[in-house]
């Protein structure tokens, strides 16, 4: 394991499967939590009474975000009432008078927790004495106010990079649909489609040939149909050749360490909050962006090559868009309520390592392939989403320990390369995982629960999976 891997204690005692050769599916591709098997099982997983009278609210929310259905019997007698407890069955003992009726549990919290359907609107709000999903229909679109589940109303217009998976688009402006719940990104440009589009300088597959300010030699004499230095008009190195990045922009960074135009180049330097953002680390140096601390926002701070950067974004920090180059080092601490290191970007033959543990927040990370990284999603509060892939001969580790939440981080262990995953005790969730052929695979869980979530989850295995309890 290499000096800069957040450290991963793994201890098995019991090897529940040494090869799942036999499973059959797809691996990973349903949600890795463990849903209740019977109509009449609380929302949080734990059994209800069924027909004992206890005067409880029972049942999930249905599938379009109504009410839960009430446990056979359900008429309470004395002293039955009250809530179920977490993961367990409702308890017996509780103060209701004889006759009297069960207090009213919220089947919702906020309007994410609702289910939604074409054609409907669930809104969480107060219906009778608990919140509900209430359907409220469907959205009604131009009338100058964004409603509940409307994303924007018509006539709105949007940049496209803002929308989508980081990199997903290059350029264009996307318009709000007429339904008003969601964006037209039609008009949007997508880097790597051979065409030079609004919004890019070059296309990720022609490497300057065709793209702006290319065409022959340049001035650099560097080849036909290469761009370079000093196409760009930059003094420093100017027949080097800047090849067209996966953004659809020619990589000036090899000219002089940063990019062209950048607002703070930091050669082997620090920043602090504000004044990091848009900043780059230079080209094969060390960095330290100073985020830390409630009220502190870098953002879109770029590590360049072969660099080394250590974001302090813990303490309610905010460390939105960073970008870890190829063969750059990214330390990123994330950890903390209310600390946040989301949209980073971590590209093939970087490394990163994310701690995101103590309520910090670590979503919609895209770790591309070629990438090495770790995840540290310890303790209730934590999340990490996005997609990473673990390449040949990477070792990542994955931890969602103490109610972790990494339930919406998607990876993919490539052929050779070796994935930890621990996800110990209750209420944590490990990350969807796909485990290719040529791939090893280990699971450490803590109890009986946790492992039929990885047994579930685990539809399709092709390579060497390992289950532990701990």
């Amino acid at each position: 394991m290499k000096p800069s891997r957040l450290a991963s204690s793994v201890a098995s005692s019991l090897l529940c499967l040494a090869v799942a050769a036999g499973l059959p599916g797809g691996c990973a591709s349903e949600q890795n939590t463990l849903e209740p098997d019977t109509a009449g099982t609380t929302n949080t997983g734990g059994k209800a009474s069924g027909g004992k009278a206890n005067g409880g609210s029972a049942g999930k929310t249905s599938g379009f975000g109504g009410s839960s259905g009430s446990p056979s019997g359900g008429t309470p007698n004395a002293g039955t009432a009250g809530t179920s407890s977490e993961g367990g069955e409702q308890p017996i003992a509780g103060t209701a008078p004889i006759g009297g009726t069960a207090a009213a549990v919220d089947k919702c919290k906020v309007t994410t927790d609702c289910t939604q359907v074409a054609g409907s609107c669930f809104v969480c709000e107060v219906a009778g004495t608990a919140k509900d999903c209430v359907d409220h229909g469907p959205p009604v679109c131009d009338n100058g106010t964004l409603d509940p589940c409307e994303v924007c109303e018509t006539g709105d217009v949007e940049d496209c990079v803002a929308l989508g998976k980081p990199g997903e688009f290059s350029g264009g402006q996307a318009t709000c649909k007429a339904t008003c719940d969601g964006w037209d990104t039609s008009a949007c440009s997508m880097c790597g489609n051979a065409k030079q589009e609004p919004g890019e300088d070059c296309d990720g597959t022609d490497n300057g040939d065709g793209g702006a300010g290319a065409g022959g030699a340049g001035t650099g004499g560097a080849g036909a149909g290469e761009h370079t230095c000093a196409d760009e008009g930059i003094a420093e190195n100017p027949t080097t050749v800047t090849p067209c990045t996966d953004e659809c922009h020619f990589d000036t960074t090899l000219c002089g360490g940063c990019s062209k135009g950048v607002g703070t180049c930091l050669n082997g330097t620090s920043c602090n909050a504000t004044g990091c953002t848009g900043a780059e680390c230079k080209l094969g140096t060390s960095c330290s962006i100073d985020c830390g601390g409630g009220g502190k926002s870098c953002d879109d701070v770029r590590c360049n090559h072969d660099a080394t950067c250590n974001f302090g974004c813990n303490g309610s920090g905010h460390c939105t868009g960073a970008v870890c180059d190829s063969g750059a080092k990214c330390f990123l601490d994330c950890s903390g309520g209310g600390s946040s290191c989301n949209g980073s970007v971590c590209k093939a033959g970087a490394t990163c390592a994310f701690d995101c543990q103590s309520s910090g927040n670590c979503k919609d990370v895209d770790c591309q392939p070629g990438a090495d990284c770790d995840f540290i999603c310890n303790a209730g509060g934590s999340v990490c989403s996005g997609q990473a892939t673990c390449g040949a001969g990477k070792a990542c580790d994955f931890q969602c320990n103490s109610s972790g939440n990494c339930k919406d981080l998607a990876v993919t262990c490539q052929q050779g390369s070796t994935c930890t995953f621990s996800c110990a005790g209750g209420g944590s969730v490990c990350p969807k995982a796909t485990c290719e052929a040529g791939s090893t695979c280990t699971f450490n869980c803590t109890d009986l629960s946790q492992l039929k979530n990885v047994m579930r989850a685990l539809s399709k295995v092709s390579g060497v999976v390992e289950v532990a309890r701990i």
